[in-house]
């Protein structure tokens, strides 16, 4: 969620579903190398991501483990690259 500074504090505000799906599409690219089109998830899966309250890294992390994808990291230290 955005939060937008208030005279007492701050206030929650939804991030727009275009912003929360490039959010999940970099989480994705950054963890597994592949973006939603890649991955073949439907727009109606990350809207109830998003309403769910899940964050976009942890929507890729749950989506990478439900389907097997291996870490860009597991696959540096298996070949071993830095």
């Amino acid at each position: 969620m955005n939060l937008q500074k208030r005279e007492f504090g701050y206030e929650r505000r939804p991030v727009p579903f275009l912003d929360y799906w490039n959010a999940v599409d970099a989480a994705l690219k950054t963890l597994f190398g592949i973006d939603t089109m890649d991955a073949g998830i439907e727009p109606d899966r990350i809207a109830s991501a998003q309403q769910e309250g899940q964050t976009p890294g942890d929507f890729a992390l749950w989506f990478g483990g439900k389907y097997g994808l291996k870490l860009i990291s597991e696959g540096k230290a298996e070949w071993g690259r830095q």
